[in-house]
């Protein structure tokens, strides 16, 4: 890499650090004073306080595609004012290439947001929800079920209880016919996991119910059931699909699919966290086409308040688009790219323009 393209990144990546610490600030201050509405004899100013902090990782995950967007026009626009840009373009370089060195600070963050909504945000978010439910005096038992409910073909199961550890207590089978006649139930007292697809039931009781409505019943010590439903996808019922990690949300959307449950939420939220890395790529593309495009002349408080306005449209698209996919079942994919093709094709369409 040489001098100068290490000068524009090093540029660049210090405005989007500046920018990204600037706009998590004011998001904890402002979360911080929501909080305290919630304020009980446990849960005083210094527990809001720790609960905020603990719920960083998050904040600073959803902020990074703006921060890039900002930081991004704040990074080329202290070049520009200094006429640097100018010397750049004079002495034969292209745009392209000046937003080639500019993408490149930008892939830093892109890395980060993928190693924090993998690593980092499926373990802080539930521990903070804990804490806060814990300090309201609410009880919380993390992965813990009472009286839910799956779906298994024509068969409908119900779980009285899903201790932490996965191990199932109560449960109920209620097997239909495809006329919707039911025809078998099942209960049994206790389900261990045993290995992949297999679980262990003890104490069975089953009735199986005649055509003529005559009831046979009989009694097992312990019977198999066979069921992709794992201990893991189980734990993942109790977590929001936005705290789940890219991997875990993909296998538990395409379970349920499987089962023929509702996954759009599952699936939309895994395209929104698998796509942000091109998110933020956009908004740098964007932030490009602002300094050299129509933006190039005027004041940087002009160039930041243009910034926010289309950081906050591309916020606002995405989230209409994901919406619009859960009311009228169109394409999670199609809802979480749509945003993104837009600042694309804007930026592209923006910077090819420009002479």
């Amino acid at each position: 890499m040489s001098r100068l393209a290490r000068y524009v990144g090093i540029t660049v990546l210090s405005a989007m650090a500046i920018v990204l610490v600037l706009l998590l600030g004011l998001d904890v201050v402002f979360s911080f004073l929501g909080e305290l509405e919630d304020l009980r004899d446990n849960y005083q100013s210094s527990q809001a306080f720790i609960y905020v902090l603990m719920t960083l990782p998050l904040r600073l995950y959803d902020m990074i595609s703006v921060s890039a967007l900002i930081g991004g026009i704040v990074g080329l626009g202290l070049l520009a004012n200094h006429a640097e840009l100018t010397v750049m373009r004079a002495a034969g370089l292209s745009v392209w290439r000046i937003v080639l060195w500019v993408m490149q600070p930008a892939l830093l963050l892109v890395v980060a947001s993928l190693c924090i909504a993998e690593y980092v945000v499926p373990v802080s978010q539930p521990k903070a929800e804990a804490y806060k439910a814990h300090a309201l005096g609410q009880s919380v038992s993390s992965g813990e079920l009472w009286g839910y409910w799956q779906k298994q073909g024509n068969t409908f199961v119900q779980m009285h209880n899903v201790s932490p550890d996965g191990v199932l207590h109560g449960v109920s089978f209620y097997q239909f016919s495809t006329d919707g006649v039911l025809v078998n139930k099942q209960f049994a007292q206790q389900g261990q996991y045993q290995q992949q697809n297999q679980w262990q039931l003890t104490q069975v009781s089953e009735h199986q119910i005649q055509a003529d409505g005559q009831v046979q019943t009989m009694q097992q010590s312990s019977k198999l059931w066979l069921s992709e439903l794992t201990p893991d996808f189980l734990q993942l019922v109790t977590v929001s699909p936005e705290y789940l990690a890219p991997t875990r949300l993909y296998r538990y959307a395409e379970y349920l699919q499987g089962q023929g449950l509702v996954a759009s939420q599952y699936f939309l939220e895994f395209w929104k966290k698998i796509l942000a890395p091109i998110a933020t790529l956009s908004m740098v593309l964007v932030a490009c086409s602002f300094i050299f495009g129509p933006l190039r002349s005027v004041t940087m408080g002009l160039r930041l308040i243009f910034g926010i306005f289309a950081g906050l449209g591309f916020r606002y698209l995405q989230d209409f688009s994901g919406y619009a996919s859960l009311v009228y079942h169109f394409s999670p994919l199609l809802a979480a790219s749509v945003p993104i093709a837009i600042c694309l094709f804007g930026g592209v369409w923006a910077l090819a323009r420009v002479k």
